[in-house]
């Protein structure tokens, strides 16, 4: 038993007429008396008898009207999916990395209220294991993270790549250079943020190292960027830092030398979210508050979370 079947027993109750039936599905009278013969042979009862006009049977009856039931609720299924994609009106629950939340969400998400008033967040700081995780429970319906987290079960819309800067102590070589080469980076006075935080592994990438053994009196790790900033403008090493939360006007701050590392910042959502226009108006209000060369760049390396 197929929905194609239930549809033209349906369209032979109301033409009472195989022909004018198979016209209305456009199929074949052929085909159309073929599946009706077939549904009739499955459930084992003949649904129309064989008069002129058709008149559904006794039995034919129960399994038209139900047959009309079932129809009505595909279409109203279909309905409801179309209209959890078409709409972005309701109450969400929107994780995000912390190396993130303070920097982004107040480029865009003021605005972006303002002009959806029917919508709502509840905005948490989540580190990127615990945002998969709440994902595939349902206990949040969306994140902005960095990608690729390569899980079946989560998709990913990325949204904008984000440059990832230097940002060094005065009495570093470092900071006499325009531009910095990542080969040149050793673990020595290498500031980072601390255990749980995606960027940590990043930059450790980046720096070639899976330890913070140097030869330091001081291996400092924080939670924030503004606290490793703070310590490096007092002279106490370096760190790297991703741009939005760098001022290009100070003086610590230094690009890297062709190709740039970058991070690429997503949303993600289960593999079964359906507010599509929720996921568009997001990511336009994203690209419209970030810098321009965020949105494309052919010369650069993109740096996974994990």
């Amino acid at each position: 038993m197929n929905l194609q079947q239930l549809e033209y027993i349906v369209a032979l109750d109301i033409h009472r007429n195989h022909v004018k039936a198979a016209e209305h599905c456009h199929v074949t009278q052929p085909t159309l008396s073929m599946m009706v013969k077939k549904l009739e042979d499955e459930l084992g009862v003949k649904i129309f008898e064989k008069t002129q006009p058709l008149k559904p049977t006794a039995p034919g009856e129960i399994v038209i009207a139900r047959a009309r039931l079932i129809l009505q609720e595909v279409r109203n299924l279909k309905d409801f999916i179309k209209n959890e994609k078409d709409s972005i009106e309701g109450e969400y629950r929107l994780a995000v990395i912390p190396t993130l939340a303070p920097y982004l969400l107040p480029r865009f998400l003021n605005e972006f209220l303002q002009k959806h008033p029917g919508t709502s967040f509840t905005v948490m700081e989540m580190q990127t294991e615990e945002i998969v995780r709440q994902l595939k429970n349902n206990r949040i319906d969306l994140a902005i993270l960095v990608t690729p987290i390569d899980d079946k079960e989560i998709r990913e819309v990325p949204v904008f790549y984000e440059p990832i800067l230097l940002y060094t102590s005065e009495n570093l070589k470092y900071f006499q250079q325009e531009k910095v080469s990542l080969k040149s980076l050793t673990p020595e006075n290498l500031l980072l943020l601390e255990e749980g935080h995606c960027f940590r592994g990043q930059v450790m990438n980046l720096c070639a190292t899976k330890t913070m053994k140097s030869n330091n009196q001081l291996n400092y790790q924080s939670g924030s960027f503004e606290t490793l900033k703070a310590m490096v403008d007092n002279n106490y090493g370096y760190t790297l830092i991703p741009e939005l939360a760098a001022s290009n006007k100070n003086k610590h701050v230094k690009h890297f030398t062709a190709p740039e590392p970058v991070r690429e910042v997503s949303l993600a959502v289960h593999s079964g979210f359906m507010k599509e226009l929720l996921l568009q108006k997001l990511r336009d209000a994203i690209l419209k508050a970030i810098p321009a060369h965020f949105k494309k760049n052919d010369k650069y390396v993109r740096l996974r979370w994990n």
